[in-house]
């Protein structure tokens, strides 16, 4: 953990030091959130699917769009450390 502290503390300095903006904020609770919703979504949808003989188009589209948008946050979160 010392050493992770260290090392942050110097990549801060550094940037400082350069003028550069680095953005060294924790993202591992942010991304397992999402990926712990798409999970669910996925779940619910596939149990749409499979409800019987009424298949609601709509919710199925609309799990598919909240499946897409969290994807797409996933996609530009910094790579953790």
């Amino acid at each position: 953990m010392l050493a992770i502290w260290v090392k942050v503390n110097a990549m801060k300095k550094l940037a400082s030091q350069l003028g550069v903006g680095i953005k060294l904020a924790r993202t591992d609770d942010l991304r397992a959130k999402l990926l712990t919703e798409i999970s669910e979504y996925e779940r619910q949808q596939d149990a749409l699917k499979v409800n019987g003989t009424h298949v609601n188009f709509t919710m199925i589209q609309t799990y598919k769009e909240l499946i897409a948008a969290r994807r797409e946050m996933l996609r530009h979160l910094p790579p953790s450390y």
